[in-house]
């Protein structure tokens, strides 16, 4: 039983292509979990492992090894049902989110995942197909963007690197190039922003992934922005187009619109109260956007606002 403790736990050691591990390495690590082994032994272990499992080596020494690029998953115990459907929902909803190496290293867990839900009679394999996450408002197709710049944007976020791109702003004849501080990576709708800050400017921004030309890594640590937080940035209108501080805002509703902000209230402080003529009167604190202006413009006839003067 020892044995096969040893085997099981040296196959989990060894990596996938392209990462490798030397027979040296691999006894130390077994060493520190309890196992004590020659490396002859290892090595020999190894060699009658290879022809049952895709394992590959090449004549280092001490010789490396690795799992081969396209080798399945092998789990004790296996993928059951319900993480299978977990793998399959993080494929289709945030692929679009993770960073192109964290995708690839996935890679064997969804195809595994997509054979369990195939095999499996159990009812869990057909929820994929009766969930469906679609966006508000007119579908826009997504812009095109670079899976290279994508790739190299995610890998500076995610090893916390600095990072130097040339961006063609909105209406910009010429890109420019700029060295960034990246700090996180928003989805919103069909555009993927980056956010940053840089050496001369302190101040968070964003820019559009699809809006880069080029991207490369910088071999330096990115500087953390004092007192960013993502969540206060978006809530404060980060991503909006904000003309000035928030505003107290009365707003009157119809009595057939004003379930568009009891169901998704605008604030936390909000208040609604019903008007004599039937209609609703809501307060809230809000930024001060485009968007807003926009969103009320929807309403059409519903809605009037009664203050700021700014927004009537």
């Amino acid at each position: 039983m020892d044995t096969l403790d040893r085997t099981l736990a040296m196959l989990r050691l060894i990596p996938r292509y392209p990462r490798r591990i030397d027979t040296a390495s691999l006894r130390s690590f077994l060493e520190g979990m309890g196992y004590t082994t020659s490396l002859r032994t290892i090595q020999r272990d190894l060699n009658r492992l290879s022809e049952h499992f895709p394992l590959e080596s090449d004549e280092s020494k001490p010789q490396g090894w690795w799992w081969s690029k396209d080798a399945g998953v092998i789990d004790i115990p296996g993928l059951d049902p319900q993480t299978a459907l977990v793998f399959k929902m993080v494929e289709e909803h945030l692929r679009s989110l993770l960073p192109v190496g964290t995708l690839t290293v996935l890679k064997p867990w969804f195809e595994t995942a997509s054979k369990v839900l195939q095999s499996s009679g159990m009812s869990v394999t057909h929820w994929p197909n009766k969930v469906r996450i679609i966006p508000k408002g007119m579908p826009l197709l997504p812009p095109k963007i670079d899976p290279e710049i994508q790739s190299t944007v995610y890998s500076a976020l995610f090893e916390s690197r600095q990072l130097k791109v040339v961006y063609r702003p909105k209406g910009a004849v010429e890109p420019r190039e700029h060295y960034l501080h990246p700090l996180a990576v928003v989805q919103r709708g069909a555009l993927i922003y980056l956010i940053a800050a840089t050496d001369r400017r302190d101040q968070p921004f964003q820019m559009l992934l699809h809006r880069m030309t080029s991207a490369q890594l910088i071999d330096a640590p990115t500087k953390p922005l004092p007192g960013f937080n993502l969540d206060d940035y978006i809530a404060a209108g980060g991503l909006n187009y904000v003309l000035g501080p928030p505003v107290d805002l009365v707003l009157r509703l119809a009595p057939t619109a004003v379930s568009a902000v009891t169901d998704t209230p605008l604030s936390e402080d909000q208040v609604i109260a019903e008007c004599d003529d039937g209609w609703f009167e809501v307060r809230a604190v809000v930024p001060n956007t485009v968007e807003l202006r926009a969103w009320i413009r929807g309403f059409g006839e519903e809605a009037a606002v009664v203050s700021p003067a700014l927004l009537v």
